[in-house]
């Protein structure tokens, strides 16, 4: 009797101590999507604003609206790296519409607000 006591329990300590890894792995491949997400829809938006005839900064500020607000209620949002954001962001521009002139700094106002 003590023997499958014993074993039940280190059979369930043992599943517990190993949720916790798998849950960090899971929320970095999930941070990371949404990383990607939000900087194909910023360059979408740009390059179809500016593809109208909105001027750059125009194009801008809408990019950076609409993006923030189609993503400010997720949570995941407080756990982006912002700067890794940027930097897809300006990828996205050159790969998506062929625009190199844009600055990093020119996304300081890009923030989520959850």
């Amino acid at each position: 009797m003590r023997r499958i006591i014993l074993a039940v329990i280190l059979t369930v300590i043992s599943l517990i101590s190993t949720v916790p890894g798998q849950a960090a792995q899971d929320l970095d491949k999930n941070v990371a999507q949404l990383e990607n997400k939000v900087a194909k829809k910023f360059a979408k938006t740009f390059c179809n604003a500016s593809g109208f005839g909105i001027s750059e900064e125009g194009s801008l500020k809408f990019a950076i609206g609409e993006t923030e607000v189609e993503f400010a209620k997720n949570p995941l949002t407080d756990s982006l790296n912002l700067q890794a954001v940027k930097n897809k962001i300006l990828d996205g521009l050159a790969d998506t519409c062929n625009y190199y002139e844009f600055d990093i700094n020119d996304l300081d106002d890009l923030k989520f607000t959850s």
